[in-house]
């Protein structure tokens, strides 16, 4: 027998288990089979207010009314804020699922911003998908994926936010969460982001299919918003769309 875990508190910022160890500690012998959603739907083509495959976030773990995740995915999160909550560590959703139109508002926003309108297109994109994904593309249109406590980098340097990402490193696998976005040279794609979960039973799936469907050449093109042109120059689906923490693919 091995000693016990240290108690949140005094977990330290660095003590980053892998997502393979995340995988390990999440039972999954109560996972029911997958059915993965039709293309159009992982493309961001849903209503979930008016989706019975979607629930939304009490307002006690979110900041704002209408955050949904899809139901598997919002029973473990209830489950891992609670386990949290008893250590003393508070997950705040900030964001989960988000549609096509929602993801198009933020780009076309970000496309049109004063500072950009200097930037030739690709290099326009390039600086929106730092942190920000292509309509279509983003890991947020499957329901399966919440940004938690802040949207600053900085934020989980110290203090609070250091607490919740030490918390999240030790324990979220348990409940099938991995940290998408790692600090990883070898990574291309968008920036880390601390913020950013997955529950991988379900996204694990989907993200499959969505290669499958781009091998075979029955994925939809991009399009419906600012610079989609610019989408198969950029690589979007290799290096954003896959370009995520390695360990998950293994």
């Amino acid at each position: 027998m091995g000693d016990p875990p240290p108690p949140a508190d005094t977990i330290h910022v660095d003590e980053r288990p892998t997502a393979v160890d995340a995988i390990e500690r999440f039972d999954t012998s109560d996972v029911q089979p997958v059915i993965v959603p039709p293309l159009t739907e992982l493309l961001g083509h849903v209503t979930p207010a008016k989706d019975s495959a979607f629930a939304e976030l009490p307002a006690r773990v979110s900041t704002r009314k209408g955050l949904f995740l899809r139901t598997e995915a919002h029973e473990a999160f209830m489950q891992m804020h609670d386990a949290a909550e008893k250590d003393g560590v508070i997950l705040t959703a900030l964001s989960a699922t988000r549609p096509f139109s929602h993801q198009a508002s933020i780009w076309n926003r970000k496309w049109k911003r004063p500072q950009a309108m200097g930037m030739a297109p690709l290099e326009r994109a390039r600086d929106i998908l730092k942190y920000s994904s292509m309509p279509g593309t983003s890991r947020h249109h499957w329901g399966t994926d919440v940004d938690i406590h802040s949207l600053e980098p900085s934020d989980f340097d110290a203090g609070e936010g250091a607490k919740v990402v030490a918390w999240l490193r030790s324990h979220a696998g348990r409940f099938g969460f991995v940290e998408v976005y790692t600090e990883d040279d070898a990574r291309p794609g968008y920036q880390p982001e601390a913020w950013h979960w997955s529950y991988l039973p379900l996204s694990g799936p989907f993200l499959s299919a969505i290669n499958d469907a781009n091998e075979k050449g029955t994925l939809p093109p991009l399009e419906g918003f600012e610079g989609a042109f610019v989408a198969d120059s950029l690589y979007v689906l290799r290096d954003y769309v896959n370009g995520i923490n390695a360990t998950l693919g293994k």
